[in-house]
């Protein structure tokens, strides 16, 4: 495996070969715990139907029940949420939710009372389909209650793919298409992938992209921060646990791991809780990790010295 400071080329960091009788010196300090979110990424064809029908109306307030039991089960484990929803949704929500729906959520749209209530995070998330893209799914948001977020959820990576969704031009503010008066400037990168997830990075750890062509590599001036998403859920948690321990990546490196917890997952939240809660829960109250949102991981990252080093094997 390879460590990569400042994302450079080279087996391991400056100084040389990791060391593990000799890189930690006693247990990891607190900031190097592997620090993990979980979120869920509702996509632009749902609800299913079209919006305005009875199919669409029964599909949403469905859905909406699953989300706001989720949401309860992340809050009795004391684990964050965060939920990332795309345009369909939420135009269903400012479509559907009536004085009869809202009665069961504390008189508030189920996004405020998710966030407000039980504590989960909303961040926009955009296939930048169907005439809407990532600047008016945060317009949808501020519509909601729910606005203010800068995490650009999800994204193509790939320099040689980068016709479809061109990340670095959120370096400034972006207007929208469906809402062209908006405008809105996202600036944390998460879920880097190529179409149908076929060819993802395997990364963990927080840096600045230098730009399209040299994705890994850190720019310290930077104006946009990408988190490494790693692979396997919680096995994949465990392995970063386990490098940690053994000293192959030191103690001082923040690790980082993260997954979509999926809508059709949402439909089971006994095999969720039995597979996800709890052995996340087990993870954080060992110490061993921090359970949290992307922006929080990344202001720990920042408090700890901003310090890009990768961990790819």
């Amino acid at each position: 495996c390879t460590l990569l400071a400042a994302c450079s080329g080279d087996p391991a960091p400056p100084g040389g070969e990791l060391d593990a009788a000799t890189e930690v010196d006693g247990p990891p300090a607190a900031h190097a715990r592997v620090h993990v979110v979980l979120f869920t990424h509702v996509e632009d064809n749902t609800p299913q139907g079209t919006l305005g029908s009875a199919q669409s109306r029964q599909a949403y307030t469905t859905l909406r029940a699953r989300l706001v039991e989720t949401a309860q089960r992340f809050r009795a484990r004391s684990l964050p949420w965060v939920l990332q929803p795309d345009w369909k949704l939420l135009e269903a929500a400012r479509l559907y939710e009536d004085a009869a729906m809202i009665a069961s959520t504390a008189g508030k749209n189920v996004f405020r009372y998710l966030h407000e209530d039980l504590g989960v995070v909303i961040d926009p998330h955009s296939h930048e389909n169907g005439g809407y893209n990532y600047t008016d799914v945060a317009y949808l948001l501020d519509q909601l209650g729910v606005g203010g977020s800068t995490v650009i959820g999800g994204h193509i990576w790939d320099p040689a793919l980068a016709q479809f969704q061109q990340w670095d031009r959120f370096r400034v503010a972006v207007a929208g298409e469906k809402y062209p008066s908006a405008s809105w400037r996202g600036d944390l990168l998460i879920g880097a992938g190529t179409p149908n997830h076929v060819n993802d990075p395997l990364v963990s750890g927080v840096w600045r992209p230098a730009d399209r062509d040299h994705y890994f590599d850190d720019d310290p001036d930077g104006n946009i921060v990408a988190v490494g998403a790693w692979h396997d859920g919680v096995a994949g948690v465990q392995e970063l646990v386990e490098l940690h321990a053994s000293g192959v990546v030191p103690a001082d490196q923040l690790l980082t791991a993260s997954w979509n917890v999926t809508p059709l997952a949402l439909a089971d939240l006994a095999t969720v809780e039995a597979t996800v809660l709890a052995p996340m829960a087990a993870l954080r109250d060992a110490g061993d990790v921090v359970v949290g949102d992307f922006r929080a991981l990344v202001d720990t990252w920042r408090a700890a010295g901003a310090r890009a080093a990768l961990y790819r094997p």
